[in-house]
C-alpha cells in the first residue's frame, strides 16, 4: 500500500451503529435540550469521532432531525400504541396514552418528560427550523389523536355535543403540563392523579 492511500484510509470516517448512536443522542438532547448540547457533547456521549458524525448528518441540525425521526420511531411509536389500537374503545385508548405519558415521562431510565417539549426548551430565534420540525411532529402527534376522537364520536362514543378538535387539545395540553410536571420531579403516581382527573371529565355518550 503506497503511503498516499495509507493517508487516504486512515481520514475515511470510520463505520458506526447509527442506530446507538441515536439513541445517545436523543437521551442528551433530550436531557440539555438543543442548544446546550455541542458537537464536542455528543462525540463524548456516542463515542463516534466528529468526522463520522459531519459525514453522516452534515451538522448538528443533521443529527438533530435524525434524533427526531429516531425519537419518533421508538418512544412515541410505544407511547401512542393506545390510539392507534382498533381493539379499544376511544376511552380505552386516551385513557392508555395518558397512562403511558405518565409512566414514559417519569421512567428512571430516560430523562424526565417528553422529549419533543423539552429539547424545545429555549431554542433560540437563529434555530427556528429547529422547532419548527419539533412543532410539525407535535402538531401530526395531536392530529393523530384528534383523529382517533373524531371517529370514535362518529361511533356514538362521545356526547352529542363534544368538539373532537377541542378534546384533542385538551388532552395534549394535559400531557405537555405533565411532561413539565415530570422535569419539575413530579412521580409516577402523580402523574397518573393528574391523567385521571382529566378522565373523569371525560365527555362520554347518555
Amino acid at each position: 500500500m503506497t503511503e498516499t492511500k495509507a493517508r487516504r484510509r486512515a481520514g475515511r470516517p470510520r463505520v458506526f451503529d447509527t442506530d446507538a448512536a441515536l439513541d445517545k443522542a436523543v437521551r442528551l438532547f433530550w436531557q440539555r435540550g438543543y442548544e446546550a448540547t455541542s458537537m464536542a457533547d455528543l462525540v463524548a456521549e456516542t463515542g463516534v469521532a466528529a468526522a463520522s458524525l459531519y459525514a453522516a448528518f452534515d451538522n448538528k441540525a443533521g443529527l438533530f432531525a435524525a434524533v427526531i425521526e429516531r425519537y419518533a420511531a421508538t418512544f412515541s411509536v410505544h407511547l401512542y400504541a393506545p390510539i392507534n389500537d382498533p381493539a379499544l374503545s376511544t376511552y380505552e385508548a386516551v385513557k392508555g396514552l395518558l397512562e403511558r405519558a405518565a409512566s414514559s415521562f417519569s421512567e428512571p431510565g430516560t430523562p424526565a418528560g417528553c422529549f419533543m417539549y423539552s429539547a424545545a426548551a429555549a431554542v433560540s430565534p437563529a434555530s427556528a427550523a429547529i422547532e419548527c420540525l419539533l412543532r410539525d411532529k407535535r402538531i401530526a402527534a395531536e392530529a393523530l389523536l384528534i383523529e382517533r376522537l373524531q371517529r370514535g364520536a362518529a361511533q356514538g362514543e362521545l356526547a352529542a355535543n363534544s368538539d373532537p378538535a377541542v378534546l384533542g387539545k385538551f388532552i395534549n395540553t394535559v400531557m405537555e403540563g405533565m411532561s413539565v410536571q415530570a422535569r419539575d420531579g413530579a412521580t409516577i403516581n402523580e402523574l397518573l392523579s393528574i391523567a385521571k382527573m382529566a378522565l373523569d371529565r371525560w365527555p362520554a355518550a347518555i
